[in-house]
């Protein structure tokens, strides 16, 4: 019992103090995000350097589940290699941040993964036509 309340304690410090909220100068990654159920807005900035995820910050209007969820997720990508994090799937980020959610609130958590999958398509379609462009 008294681990579950500590934890409880982590996150509402989460939500009160993200980390890495802000955004990037000059991210080579940068997308944003809406869940239209709830209205939650998340834009996620990825600085990626030799395939590796050097700086990730997040910004935007959302519920608790979703910041601590941003928090959790830019934290565990700062450091990862792109190949790493394009493998990340739905129930590594639910096993991250080890909440019970509803059907509902499931969709709030993940809504950071959903920007962070559309960002890597676009950064690979980007690398793909520069390459093409010089060759």
């Amino acid at each position: 019992m008294q681990d579950n309340l500590n934890y409880q304690e982590e996150l509402m410090d989460i939500y009160k103090n993200p980390h890495n909220k802000g955004k990037l100068n000059k991210p080579s990654v940068s997308v944003s995000k809406q869940n239209p159920m709830c209205g939650d807005e998340i834009k996620l900035d990825l600085n990626i350097k030799n395939g590796i995820v050097e700086d990730a910050k997040f910004e935007g209007s959302a519920c608790s589940v979703s910041v601590i969820s941003s928090s959790i997720l830019t934290d565990y990508l700062i450091g990862k290699k792109i190949e790493e994090v394009k493998k990340l799937t739905k129930e590594d980020l639910l096993k991250l941040i080890n909440l019970n959610l509803t059907t509902s609130r499931v969709a709030c958590a993940t809504l950071i993964l959903s920007a962070l999958e559309e960002g890597l398509k676009n950064y690979t379609k980007e690398i793909v036509k520069n390459y093409e462009k010089r060759n």
